[in-house]
């Protein structure tokens, strides 16, 4: 028996999964103290920015052990899927409704990404729903792509079913006003459509039909959004309020954070950053650990993705490959858009920095699809254990 048949990649997964966790929660707090001690009207104290992520993770205190052992031949089963698609649908539908909207709501202006839960006498709690699409999106294609993997070449069972549903979508989280989310949705259900081995010139067709859909919603609509986040992100001007001051100070806080960083807690810029604890917060992280902690993240990271893609390309059954790269492809992708944005590489997204940026939605959803997919790693190697012996 070889030491690869008997590694136990489960618990390198869980312990990459916790690591990830907790230097997070370290990053976030100290990113976000002083901001909102700055702030008191709005959090009361310095753990208002961190406070969501802490209630997601005691969710996750119950949730964690039944998704890592629920048995996962039950998401095989078409009516299992079905429901939480459609569950995932109505809840995306929420947004819409002005019950669920916060009491402020300003109709054509307000972007429509949250759920808000108004309790009488507290602060209302809010959810954004489109954040389920990165586990129910893995979970349907990898369902249907496996049932349909001896028809992927006809239309009707190959692209259409995909086409449909992540079609659909992107429709509801466009219409909430988040672009960046659909975009993310697109490239995750194009990634597990190509390794599932549907054909070549579906593709070129899909990204023939996407280019100008693209171009309308981002350049072609000068009064958007994104035409003024890309004119931000070309321009030389100085801008003191805009996401442009944001960038300009996140650049500035890597830099100054040399090999060694700062000292955490120690950061300055952090104070001045606009909703540092949000999708900046990795800029302030390298501010205060330099170089030597944007590698030593970087690395954990790569261990958590190396296992991932491990596990993928080595399982037996079709339907676990998919679920597990499906699984770790939001994470992965969300983590160097992120980097990405905060480098200033490219226009600022609006996507969270993953186990670390403040919001207890992306960090609820985040640690799903951990516990899946460390469900998926155990279930490899017991099938491991099993052949070696």
């Amino acid at each position: 028996m070889t030491r690869e048949k008997t590694l136990r990649y489960d618990f390198l997964m869980a312990a990459a999964i916790l690591l990830l966790l907790m230097l997070g929660l370290v990053i976030l707090y100290s990113a976000s103290f002083l901001f909102a001690s700055n702030q008191p009207s709005r959090f009361g104290n310095g753990w208002g920015p961190i406070s969501s992520n802490l209630s997601a993770v005691l969710i996750m205190l119950l949730l964690f052990p039944i998704l890592s052992l629920i048995n996962l031949e039950w998401f095989k089963k078409g009516w299992v899927i079905s429901l939480i698609v459609l569950f995932t649908i109505l809840v995306n539908l929420l947004p819409f409704l002005p019950f669920f909207q916060k009491e402020n709501h300003r109709p054509g202006i307000d972007a429509m990404r949250w759920i808000f839960f108004k309790i009488p006498g507290q602060r209302a709690m809010s959810f954004q729903p489109s954040e389920l699409i990165k586990v129910t999106l893995p979970l349907y294609l990898s369902y249907i792509l496996n049932k349909n993997r001896d028809r992927l070449d006809k239309f009707v069972y190959g692209p259409l079913p995909p086409v449909v549903i992540t079609g659909f979508f992107c429709l509801l989280v466009l219409r909430q006003s988040n672009f960046s989310e659909a975009a993310l949705i697109i490239m995750i259900g194009l990634a597990i459509c190509f390794i599932a081995g549907i054909r070549l010139r579906w593709f070129v067709l899909a990204l023939l039909l996407l280019a100008p859909i693209t171009y309308q919603l981002t350049v072609g609509d000068p009064e958007g959004r994104w035409y003024q986040r890309i004119q931000s992100f070309l321009s030389n001007a100085p801008d003191q309020h805009g996401e442009k001051y944001q960038s300009d100070l996140s650049l500035e806080a890597i830099k100054s954070g040399g090999f060694w960083g700062k000292g955490i807690g120690q950061g300055s810029l952090k104070v001045r950053m606009p909703e540092v604890h949000g999708d900046f917060v990795f800029a302030s992280f390298v501010e205060e650990s330099g170089f030597m902690g944007v590698f030593f993240y970087i690395v954990l990271v790569g261990f958590f993705t190396w296992i991932g893609f491990t596990v993928a390309w080595r399982s037996d059954d079709r339907y676990y490959q998919l679920l597990a790269f499906g699984l770790v492809m939001p994470i992965v992708t969300q983590t160097l858009l992120n980097i990405a944005v905060v480098a200033k590489i490219v226009p600022t997204t609006g996507v969270p920095l993953p186990f670390v940026s403040s919001g207890g939605s992306s960090l609820l959803v985040t640690l799903i699809s951990a516990a899946l997919l460390l469900n998926v790693t155990r279930r490899y190697v017991r099938m491991e254990v099993k052949y070696a012996g």
